[in-house]
């Protein structure tokens, strides 16, 4: 026996997964870097005005070439979520205005540069439960807002698991629709309505985790 204290050990399967080369996986080593590096330039911008991308830094061609000559003979460690289990310690709370087409589900072109930082969020906090809150102003009917804050958080959880399955496994991703009754502004201005036209993304852990 060793004792390896805080270190772990990756086999081919991991590696794969880790760097994007498995299928359905996401490169988790490329959203790492660049959320950590993106706090950096922000925190430090004299220090660190800007940093290189991770596709000038990262070489994944000698895992490729190990991949074609010997294929994984074991599989990558899962997360494993239960999705009737509720999220106990809160580790971040964060509202996201993630832009859709009015009285819609369908995200705006402008909606895909938050839903890749979001993405990279979650990807960087794997081990966490991922709560999708969506709310609306209180224009309209209470029954129809409560309907498209629930397709508007639906249409968020689809689109993580659909960018990766893998990292997004069922379960992972749970929806909350609270249509208008959770401002954070007042609705009798434009402004204020803007607001609370949100996606409030809640990341923790559950009891068992």
């Amino acid at each position: 026996m060793v004792e390896l204290g805080g270190s772990t050990v990756n086999n081919l399967a991991d590696n794969l997964q880790i760097f994007g080369l498995a299928p359905g996986s996401a490169n988790l080593f490329a959203a790492t870097y660049t959320v950590f590096g993106d706090v950096v330039v922000s925190q430090y911008p004299d220090l660190v005005p800007k940093y290189p991308p991770v596709k000038e830094i990262l070489d994944t061609s000698y895992i490729q070439d190990v991949a074609q000559r010997a294929a994984p003979t074991t599989s990558a460690q899962q997360q494993q979520f239960s999705a009737s289990e509720p999220v106990s310690n809160v580790i971040s709370r964060k509202s996201w205005h993630i832009n859709f087409d009015t009285g819609k589900a369908t995200f705006t072109p402008s909606a895909m540069n938050d839903l890749n930082q979001l993405l990279r969020d979650l990807l960087v906090a794997g081990g966490a439960a991922v709560e999708v809150h969506g709310h609306t102003d209180n224009a309209g009917s209470i029954e129809a807002n409560q309907k498209l804050s629930e397709d508007r958080a639906f249409a968020v959880k689809s689109w993580l698991e659909q960018q990766s399955p893998v990292n997004f496994p069922p379960g992972r991703v749970r929806v909350f629709a609270h249509g208008p009754t959770n401002p954070i502004a007042s609705n009798s201005t434009p402004e204020g309505r803007a607001q609370n036209r949100r996606v409030e993304i809640v990341m923790g852990t559950t009891a068992t985790r």
